[in-house]
């Protein structure tokens, strides 16, 4: 047999070989195939067996590193990266409540008052109590978060003091007070991973909102005429809000996955203007005035330190 008459056959095997199209994957696995369709999700290609029957298969576009096609399907033989559209990893506890719980103390709370000689010891109980603050939220980074906040403070006062109507005549005067303030605003949540194992969380916060006072007075004394003295109470409501800015600081221990304690701190800044009066007396005498104008302004801003638990999930 002439040799040259194998030529066209090998020729033919060669040019059958080169018109394959090739996927290599992004483990380095080369896969010689036929290419039948791509789309932004797959890319379908077949596979012939050697008993001369084909498989379909197919492969998700982010295992392929790149792909070539044949001379019949495309102009260029060059390998082609798979333009793959990048996909943005959703993190893993987006949501962030919070609870911190301790005391609260306001330095600043009678600076208005000229003459705090007169006071009562007991009223210095209305400038430490107890606080709630709640938070909520959303992580759009993973250090960057926004939602809102809310803080509950509570604090009370009361004790006896002698009044002299005569010369020779003390008389008891009680007095009990309940003191209130709520506070709600939204609030951009500030997250650091000090360490590589991101079990140490440092937090800020920054929330501008409204806050709301309410300071409820109950007295009783002694009212002395002709056929002795009777107990007169009257009880006495003060109430306000105004705007108000919040800062906070925590440093907590991620304990599991989902839940982190620790400590933190809070700095509550607001200052009223005008307030709201009213007043009963036991023989149902009433009287109100509101959106009263304050001689100095009333300085109720705080500080806050707590323990802090936080859940994420």
């Amino acid at each position: 047999m002439n040799k040259f008459a194998l030529l066209p056959v090998f020729m033919l095997l060669l040019l059958t070989a080169k018109a394959q199209d090739r996927i290599i994957s992004i483990q380095h696995d080369t896969i010689d195939c036929t290419i039948v369709s791509i789309n932004n999700e797959s890319i379908r290609y077949e596979l012939k067996n050697k008993d001369g029957s084909v498989t379909g298969r197919f492969m998700n576009v982010s295992q392929v590193a790149e792909y070539t096609r044949s001379p019949q399907q495309e102009n260029s033989l060059k390998p082609q990266k798979l333009k793959i559209k990048k996909q943005v990893k959703a993190l893993e506890n987006p949501w962030s409540l919070g609870m911190n719980i301790g005391g609260s103390t306001m330095p600043w709370y009678f600076d208005n008052i000229q003459s705090l000689a007169d006071m009562p010891d007991y009223y210095n109980r209305l400038k430490t109590g107890f606080h709630i603050n709640t938070s909520a939220h959303y992580m759009l980074t993973g250090f960057l978060g926004v939602g809102a906040e809310y803080s509950f403070f509570e604090t009370s006062a009361g004790g006896n003091l002698p009044t002299q109507y005569i010369t020779s005549m003390f008389l008891m005067v009680s007095e009990k007070y309940h003191q209130y303030m709520n506070y709600l605003g939204p609030s951009v949540l500030l997250v650091q991973h000090p360490d590589s194992r991101r079990k140490f969380i440092l937090s800020e916060s920054l929330s501008a909102g409204v806050l709301f006072f309410r300071l409820e007075d109950q007295s009783n004394f002694p009212n002395i005429d002709n056929s002795g003295y009777t107990d007169i109470k009257n009880n006495t409501l003060l109430t306000a809000n105004s705007l108000s800015a919040k800062f906070g600081l925590t440093a907590e221990y991620r304990l599991f996955r989902n839940i982190s304690v620790g400590l933190g701190g809070d700095y509550i800044w607001c200052s009223l203007k005008k307030a709201n009066l009213e007043s009963r007396g036991s023989n149902n005498t009433s009287s109100s005035t509101k959106d009263q104008a304050l001689t100095n302004a009333m300085k109720i801003t705080r500080i806050d330190y707590s323990i802090v638990l936080r859940y994420h999930f």
